[in-house]
C-alpha cells in the first residue's frame, strides 16, 4: 500500500463547495482523507511538508497536441525567436547538424509578435539562404500554414491540393495552407520510433507545468494510408507502462466510419489511456486568414471551410450512429453557425437519453445566437485562454480583423453566463495553464475576463466534465485520482500574478512526477 501525506499548506479541492483545507492523504493511486481526518489516517504514509504552499488538482489541458510538443522540443522551436534574423539563424544551426537531404523541421515561429516591418510570413527565397541541400519547413504557431524552400517544394506531392499552395506571378511563393500543409506534414512527419522520443520529451514538459491530464486532438495531417502514427506510438508507450500522463485521444475525421464500424464507444480504455472520440475540421485558423468568417480580413477574404457542410454532415453521422462523442475545430463565426446546425440534426441520430457531449473547439468568433445555441444544446466549448496573448494593441486579432474585433473573440464570460460548459486548453501555443489563465483573469474586457475559480475550474474539474471524466479527477474529493499539483503562491491570493507562480510538485496517482523545489 503507497501511501504519500502533503500537509501544511492551503489544499483547495476544487469540490462543490470549493473545499478549503490543509491537508490531503493520497493512497493507493486515490485520494484517501482530507484535513484533519487525513494526519489521522496516514499511519507511516511518506510525508511531504507544504510550507504554506498550495495544492490544486492536477491540471488537465482539454485541447492539446502533444506528439506536436514533443517534436517542437527536439526540432527548433521557433517561438523562441524574437526577429525574422533570428528564426532563420535557428534553422541555420538544425541544418548544419542535420545530414544533407533531411528534412530542417521548424516549428511554432509566430510573425504577428516581430517588430513592425517585419511581420510577413517567411518566405522561399528566406529558407533557401538557410540550406540548399535540405528541404526545409516552418510551420507557423497555428500549424495551420507552413513556408518552405524550393528543395521542400520539390519533396511534397501536392497534387490535388494545389489550391492551398500559395503563388504570386504564377510561381510559388514557398507558403502553403491547410490542406497543402497536412500533405508537408506527411512528408516530413517522423517514424514510430521518433514519435516516442517527441512523446517522452512532452509528457517531461507537461509534469513541469503541473499537468496530469490531457485531451490530445487528431491534426489535419494524414500522415499514410493506414493507421496513424500518433496512435501507434500511444499505444506502445501504453502497452509498456510507459506513458506517465492520462490521456484520451481523439481520432481523426477520416476515420470515422472505421471508428464506428468497430462499435469502441467514447470512454474505451483505461485511467491512463481512453478513447475520447472523433475529431473532425470545420474550418482554419486567424493567423493563417483561413477561418471562415462573417467579418472580412483586414487583407480580403473570409477565409475558407477546409471541410463543407455535406462532409461534416457524413462524419458526424458515423459518430451518431455509435454514441461517439464529435469535437470539432471552428473558429470563424460562419465555420461554428455551419458546425451547430450539423450538430443539431446529428443529435437526432443518437441513443435516447444519452448526452454525447459534443465540442466546439476554439469558438473563438461565436456571435451571441451561436453562444444561445450551444447553451441550448448542451454543447461544450473548448476553448484556450492563451490565445489571448495576440489580443493586446497592435496584435494578430486587430491586424487580421480590426480593432473592435478584441472584445469579440474568446468570449469566455458571455459562454459562462449564457450557461455553455467552458474547458480550457492551450491548443500547444505555449501549453503552459498558469500562462493561459492569466490572460483570461487579467483581460480588460468584460467579455473575457472570469475569475481565478473559473478559470481554474475550467482547467481542472470542467476540463474532465468535457472529456466525462467528472466523478474520477478534476476535484480532490475522496475516491478521486490523486493528481494534484503543488504551487509555490496561491493564484487565489494573488490574481494578478499568475507570471510568478511557480510549479513546484507535480503528482499523479499519488506518485511525485516532478519536483521542482
Amino acid at each position: 500500500m503507497s501511501e504519500l501525506l502533503l500537509r501544511g499548506g492551503t489544499v483547495h479541492t476544487l469540490d462543490d463547495e470549493r473545499t478549503v483545507t490543509d491537508a490531503v492523504l493520497f493512497r493507493d493511486g486515490r485520494v484517501a482523507a482530507l484535513g484533519d481526518d487525513a494526519g489521522d489516517a496516514a499511519g507511516d504514509a511518506e510525508t511531504i511538508d507544504l510550507d504554506g504552499r498550495t495544492v490544486l488538482p492536477g491540471f488537465n489541458d482539454a485541447h492539446t497536441h502533444v506528439f506536436s510538443v514533443g517534436i517542437g522540443l527536439l526540432e527548433t522551436d521557433l517561438s523562441a525567436a524574437d526577429d525574422r534574423e533570428e528564426a532563420i539563424s535557428l534553422l541555420g544551426e538544425n541544418a548544419a547538424s542535420t545530414p544533407a537531404g533531411k528534412w530542417v523541421l521548424g516549428f511554432s515561429y509566430d510573425e504577428s509578435t516581430w517588430p513592425a516591418g517585419e511581420r510577413g510570413y517567411l518566405t522561399k527565397s528566406e529558407l533557401d539562404a538557410v540550406s540548399e541541400e535540405h528541404p526545409v519547413v516552418a510551420v507557423r504557431v497555428d500549424g495551420h500554414s507552413a513556408t518552405l524552400n524550393s528543395a521542400g517544394l520539390d519533396a511534397v506531392d501536392f497534387s490535388g491540393v494545389e489550391h492551398d499552395v500559395r503563388t504570386e506571378n504564377g510561381e510559388p511563393t514557398g507558403r502553403v495552407v491547410e490542406d497543402a500543409t497536412g500533405r508537408v506534414r506527411a512528408a516530413s512527419y517522423p517514424d514510430v520510433p521518433k514519435a516516442r522520443d517527441a512523446l517522452d520529451a512532452a509528457i517531461d514538459h507537461y509534469h513541469e507545468l503541473g499537468v496530469t491530464s490531457i485531451q490530445t486532438v487528431a491534426g489535419l495531417t494524414r500522415v499514410r494510408d493506414h493507421g496513424y502514427v500518433q496512435q501507434e506510438a500511444l499505444f506502445a508507450h501504453w502497452r509498456e507502462d510507459a506513458l506517465d500522463l492520462r490521456t484520451t485521444f481523439y481520432v481523426p475525421q477520416w476515420q470515422a466510419k472505421s471508428l464506428s464500424d468497430l462499435e469502441i464507444a467514447s470512454g474505451f480504455g483505461d485511467e491512463m489511456l481512453r478513447l475520447g472520440g472523433l475529431k473532425t475540421f470545420s474550418d482554419g485558423s486567424i493567423g493563417s486568414e483561413t477561418a471562415k468568417t462573417h467579418r472580412e480580413f483586414v487583407g480580403g477574404g473570409h477565409g475558407e471551410m477546409v471541410n463543407d457542410r455535406e462532409q461534416l454532415r457524413e462524419w458526424f453521422a458515423h459518430a451518431a450512429r455509435t454514441n461517439q462523442q464529435i469535437v470539432t475545430h471552428a473558429i470563424g463565426g460562419e465555420a461554428i453557425d455551419v458546425v451547430i446546425d450539423e450538430y443539431e440534426r446529428a443529435l437526432e441520430a443518437y441513443e435516447d437519453g444519452f448526452d454525447p457531449r459534443l465540442r466546439i473547439e476554439h469558438a473563438e468568433l461565436a456571435t451571441d445566437e451561436a453562444i444561445e445555441r450551444m447553451a441550448e444544446s448542451g454543447i461544450v466549448a473548448s476553448m484556450q485562454p492563451n490565445f489571448l496573448q495576440w489580443n493586446g494593441e497592435d496584435g494578430l486579432y486587430e491586424n487580421r480583423l480590426g480593432s473592435e474585433v478584441r472584445s469579440e473573440n474568446n468570449r469566455y464570460r458571455d459562454v459562462l453566463d449564457a450557461g455553455v460548459p467552458l474547458a480550457f486548453g492551450s491548443d500547444k501555443m505555449p501549453p503552459g495553464p498558469l500562462y493561459g489563465m492569466g490572460f483570461a483573469v487579467g483581460s480588460p474586457y468584460e467579455s473575457q475576463r472570469l475569475s481565478v475559480d473559473e478559470a481554474l475550474a475550467a482547467y481542472t474539474r470542467d476540463a474532465a466534465y468535457a472529456e466525462f471524466q467528472e466523478d474520477e479527477k478534476g476535484t480532490l474529493e475522496p475516491g478521486r485520482v490523486a493528481d494534484a499539483v503543488v504551487l509555490d503562491t496561491d493564484p487565489y491570493e494573488n490574481p494578478e500574478s499568475f507570471d510568478d507562480i511557480g510549479v513546484d510538485l507535480t503528482i499523479l496517482g499519488g506518485d511525485v512526477v516532478y519536483d521542482g523545489r
